[in-house]
């Protein structure tokens, strides 16, 4: 049982040691502020947590409610060479960074309480600047389960 939030540090710690082609692994406010982001060294990934819930229910004096998590992870990746199509950089996502971020984060849970991460969703955001930005998406699921005040 947990009573949350999602542990978005447990996330973190784990894409820095389970996937060693990330130069950054941190955490942004919003999105919004994610995708703004033009880190100085990539592939680089900011880390957010969205949560939706269930209404609760009782089960005697316990308030049982599911929380449904969305893990989003925002990545940049910049290839080294100049180019107008982002190839490069497509190419190092593709044959890199995704691989890996699903092989740290897929049938993984941050502790006792929390379902194993599965991959929900990827799309590209855009390429400009020599930076290509896309996301990877993942879902879990908690119970919060609160024992009632008399």
């Amino acid at each position: 049982m947990s009573t949350g939030p999602f542990p978005t540090d447990a996330v973190i710690a784990r894409l820095r040691s389970h996937a060693p082609s990330l130069r950054i692994v941190g955490s942004s406010a919003d999105l919004r502020t994610a995708l703004e982001q033009k880190p100085s060294v990539t592939p680089a990934v900011y880390v957010l947590v969205e949560e939706s819930a269930r209404p609760p229910q009782l089960s005697g004096p316990a308030t049982v409610q599911h929380v449904a998590v969305s893990v989003q992870l925002v990545a940049f990746v910049r290839s080294a060479t100049s180019e107008r199509d982002g190839a490069g950089a497509r190419s190092i996502a593709d044959q890199s960074v995704i691989p890996e971020v699903r092989a740290a984060l897929i049938g993984w849970a941050p502790g006792n309480g929390y379902d194993s991460l599965s991959f929900s969703a990827g799309r590209d955001e855009n390429y400009e600047t020599g930076y290509l930005c896309f996301q990877q998406v993942f879902q879990s699921e908690y119970r919060i389960q609160h024992q009632a005040m008399p």
